[in-house]
């Protein structure tokens, strides 16, 4: 283990290397063969194999000396620095390379195209790809990111700013006054400072208030399901339907009908009992009466999953495993190239996990975990 603090896990390890703050960098480049880059991080003021050099050449050879290794790093590691670890990396027999996420959802999200330049799937909006053939008009323009956003704002060129789970003015330390010509709406399950300033807030349901899926940071999908009703608040999914709707999208399109590769997943439209308890499906049977086919809802979770496995690469597993409970690994074969995105843009949780207010803000054990730790922080300066 290497890491600029002595955190817990070091004592597990089989080694532990304590680096100066910051240098995880340096560490990314001396693995990857830059044997300058071991100067930097030799230091005298730090008690640990670090402070010799000729330990660091001994720990890199004893790496590259294994079979099937797992490289775990967080995002001190950015950038250039993942290039360098990839690179020490696919010299060494069956390396896998984890990159740890703030949330539990959030290597989700990236491969359902949560990026202002990329599709799901990483595929780059511009070019062709399955999404242009199923959704016909794309917009080549790439989109803007945070920083984008907040310039375009303090220009008066960003009409609207529609932020949906996540708090920018709270955690980032963004001037408010910066969305001040722009049109707010903020989606979030509690007031935060965004949600203040914002000019229609829509209280969202958490995650176990609805249904759907996510995807951890290893690739594993799984599914979640509802746990209760609360009279108030919608699923993020259902809002933004609502919202598309209202904006004049044909929200039909959003559950595909007819047969072959279009062909969604029928439903009982909500009917919960029927043959199963050896009664009569009457809905079922008025909709065949009518002549009418049973269709999911718009605002059916499983409607875009359908979508989702159809089309965004290695996610087409199996559905019977999932609604069994299982997880299922999903792959990043045949996905796109991507593209290397600013790390600057890149803002970690770290202590705000669960005190930011878009996860949980009554807690107190929850609240209580980052107080101590930042109280003993306050003691370690002091000492």
């Amino acid at each position: 283990m290497i890491n600029s603090n002595p955190i817990k896990l070091r004592r597990q390890a089989a080694s532990f290397i304590q680096i100066p703050l910051g240098m995880e960098s340096q560490v990314a480049k001396f693995l990857a063969g830059d044997d300058a880059a071991a100067e930097s991080i030799v230091s005298p003021s730090i008690v640990s194999p670090s402070t010799n050099k000729d330990a660091w050449i001994a720990l890199r050879e004893k790496l590259r000396g294994e079979q099937n290794l797992v490289i775990v790093f967080g995002s001190e590691i950015l950038g250039a620095d993942v290039s360098n670890l990839v690179k020490f990396g696919s010299a060494i027999a069956g390396t896998k390379l984890v990159c740890l996420a703030d949330y539990a959802n959030s290597r989700g999200a990236a491969d359902m195209g949560l990026y202002p330049d990329l599709l799901p799937g990483y595929h780059p909006t511009s070019g062709s790809s399955e999404f242009h053939q199923e959704w016909g008009e794309v917009p080549q323009a790439v989109g803007l990111d945070l920083q984008g956003m907040v310039e375009a704002g303090k220009a008066g060129k960003l009409k609207a700013f529609y932020v949906v789970g996540s708090n920018p003015v709270g955690r980032l330390n963004i001037d408010p006054f910066t969305f001040s010509k722009s049109f707010v709406v903020v989606q979030d399950m509690f007031l935060t400072e965004t949600a203040v300033m914002a000019d229609v807030v829509l209280p969202a349901a958490n995650a176990y208030e609805k249904s759907g899926t996510f995807t951890n940071t290893c690739g594993d999908l799984q599914l979640v399901k509802k746990a209760g009703e609360v009279t108030g608040t919608k699923a993020d999914f259902e809002m933004i339907v609502r919202m598309a709707d209202a904006m004049g999208f044909d929200v039909r399109k959003l559950v595909p009908f007819g047969e072959g590769v279009r062909a969604g997943t029928k439903a009982d439209m909500g009917q919960s009992r029927g043959a199963q308890s050896g009664e009569a499906d009457r809905h079922a049977v008025w909709l065949e009466a009518q002549g009418l086919e049973p269709k999911m809802s718009p605002f059916e979770p499983t409607a875009i999953l359908d979508e989702i496995q159809r089309l965004v690469p290695g996610y087409d597993v199996s559905r019977m495993n999932l609604l069994a409970g299982n997880s299922q690994h999903t792959s990043l074969a045949n996905v796109g190239p991507g593209v290397q995105h600013n790390a600057q843009s890149i803002a970690p949780a770290k202590d705000n996990l669960f005190s930011s207010g878009t996860l949980g803000r009554y807690s107190r054990a929850l609240k209580s975990v980052v107080e101590s730790h930042e109280v003993k922080a306050a003691e370690v300066a002091a000492d």
